[in-house]
């Protein structure tokens, strides 16, 4: 039967950072490069000077009062929804049990009809499950989205208030930074703002559109008669 498989709690992989980087340097260079030579010379002189920030921004968040917050909701309904997935799971095993155990004494289209029965309830089982891992990835990415959209307002206070105009994100994998001075990371002072202005956030359960069956209550094991 189908497990609800192991929900990998890696908020990396919900962090979609709407910050810009180092590309916008890169743009400002493109679009330099299609100008006069005046104009060139005129646009160069019109640039301010970079003053840098740098944050990992994936540790921010991860290491925050409401990351962790985030992640124990997360788990706890897992670790439920993993018990009830596993009687189920018992359940539907021992029905499968019985049904071949009356198969030599059950007419063979009376078999049959019992069998398409049982092959709908575990269908409908493993749509519950899906639906239900679905819930989790939903719960956990639109939980981060919102604390990822608090920490880039924070981001852009700290900014000004220190006169920064390029924040640099050099996460593993994220900004490609090879070294940056201490001086210039921000990453704890972001965090420990972050705490303070949103502490925890409650994960609600999203709507979904479509479900498997609205008359059909989730992972209903079928009787055999």
């Amino acid at each position: 039967m189908s497990k609800l498989p192991e929900l990998q709690i890696g908020i990396a992989q919900m962090i979609e950072r709407n910050l810009s980087r180092i590309w916008l340097a890169a743009a400002v260079a493109m679009s330099v490069a299609f100008l006069t030579p005046a104009a060139q010379s005129q646009q160069i002189r019109n640039l301010p000077a970079p003053v840098v920030a740098v944050i990992d921004f994936k540790r921010a968040v991860e290491e925050s009062a409401v990351g962790k917050s985030i992640i124990k909701q997360i788990n706890e309904r897992h670790r439920r929804i993993q018990k009830e997935i596993a009687a189920d799971t018992a359940a539907l095993e021992d029905t499968k049990a019985q049904l071949e155990q009356q198969r030599a004494v059950l007419a063979p289209d009376a078999f049959k009809e019992r069998w398409r029965a049982f092959q709908i309830r575990v269908q409908e089982y493993r749509r519950g499950v899906q639906t239900e891992q679905k819930k989790l990835d939903l719960m956990l990415g639109q939980s981060i989205l919102k604390v990822e959209a608090k920490l880039a307002e924070i981001l852009r206070d700290m900014a000004q208030e220190m006169g920064a105009n390029l924040v640099i994100d050099a996460g593993p994998g994220r900004g490609n930074v090879l070294f940056s001075d201490s001086k210039l990371v921000v990453t704890e002072q972001a965090k420990a703002r972050l705490n303070k202005i949103l502490p925890d956030i409650k994960v609600v359960e999203p709507v979904l559109k479509q479900r498997p069956n609205p008359q059909t209550p989730r992972l209903q094991v079928p009787k055999v008669q």
